[in-house]
């Protein structure tokens, strides 16, 4: 069977045959009190460089206007690529839409990427997003992307994990 996918008459992005079945890399994971974590493993190899945004799953969204206390990037592969660096940004739910492509990592370093560092990114530190700290938060919903610049990564995985809060009250 062939895969594919579009958008329904709603609006929603629909996949079927082949295409559905594609394992995601990202989730939203449970955890009690106001802080929540959004967690997505980046194969750095899929980037295209020099600004391409790769959607890095289907089912995994960062709700608008949240409070980003921290981004951290865990480095399961050492990453190679003589000059590359990589970001993750937002895109809408339309998909073509790019609110940030670099909101949560900005052009983190080939340099910085070496086996088992991790990178703890917090408001003005090297390689930090915009969105990081920012009393605005998320200007909307939408899914995570990804992209190289400069450069082809050759070798390369990490684990990003968006540690976040809600700005208004949590109702039951």
């Amino acid at each position: 069977m062939v895969g594919g996918n579009y958008f329904d008459g709603d609006g929603l992005f629909r996949q079927y045959g082949t295409s559905k079945a594609v394992a995601t890399t990202a989730g939203d994971y449970l955890s009690y009190g106001e802080t929540r974590q959004i967690e997505c493993t980046i194969d750095l190899t899929t980037l295209t460089p020099f600004g391409t945004n790769i959607i890095q799953a289907n089912t995994t969204f960062i709700p608008s206007g949240v409070f980003v206390e921290s981004v951290e990037v865990d480095v399961e592969v050492a990453a190679v690529g003589a000059t590359a660096t990589f970001s993750v940004g937002l895109i809408a739910n339309d998909r073509s839409t790019v609110s940030s492509a670099t909101g949560f990592v900005n052009a983190a370093a080939v340099g910085t990427l070496s086996q088992g560092a991790r990178l703890l990114l917090t408001g003005g530190s090297t390689a930090a997003g915009g969105y990081i700290g920012t009393v605005a938060g998320t200007p909307n919903t939408g899914y995570l992307i990804a992209n190289a610049g400069t450069a082809v990564f050759t070798a390369g995985k990490v684990k990003v994990r968006i540690n976040y809060r809600t700005t208004s009250n949590i109702t039951q």
